[in-house]
């Protein structure tokens, strides 16, 4: 699993989600978090800290997570990326997968999925590899 000390960066324009991301990673150890409003902060976010793991919607205003992954993605092919959207359409979940993400997750999580879904993920950004890289 993901080290517990990794900076994690959560990004969601709905406060509400963010912090039930936040509190679903505090049941699995994990405490420095950084959060951001959409695309835009996530991308300067990403260029000014040291961030170890990104969960990121796709619909936000200012700028999408799609367009926010492909900027990170032009840095930094390594990093891991987990989409979490309330989109569960096919075409964008591929198009998510040809720019390397660990794991696409669909809203809502609630406190039975959440903590379960997000550790299964986490397990895997560990060993995270893109195919693209």
């Amino acid at each position: 699993m993901l080290d517990p000390n990794a900076n994690i960066l959560i990004v969601d324009d709905m406060k509400m989600v963010r912090k039930s991301i936040i509190r679903y990673l505090e049941t699995l150890g994990y405490r420095r978090v950084v959060e951001a409003e959409n695309g835009l902060e996530a991308v300067n976010a990403f260029k000014s800290q040291q961030i170890d793991c990104i969960f990121m919607d796709l619909v936000m205003p200012v700028m999408s997570g799609m367009d926010a992954l492909k900027k990170i993605r032009a840095q930094d092919k390594m990093v891991p990326i987990i989409m979490v959207s309330s989109i569960a359409d096919q075409d964008a979940i591929d198009e998510c997968n040809k720019y390397g993400i660990v794991g696409y997750i669909v809203k809502p999580l609630n406190h039975t999925n959440g903590p379960t879904r997000i550790k299964e993920i986490l397990d895997k950004a560990d060993s995270f590899v893109p195919a693209n890289a």
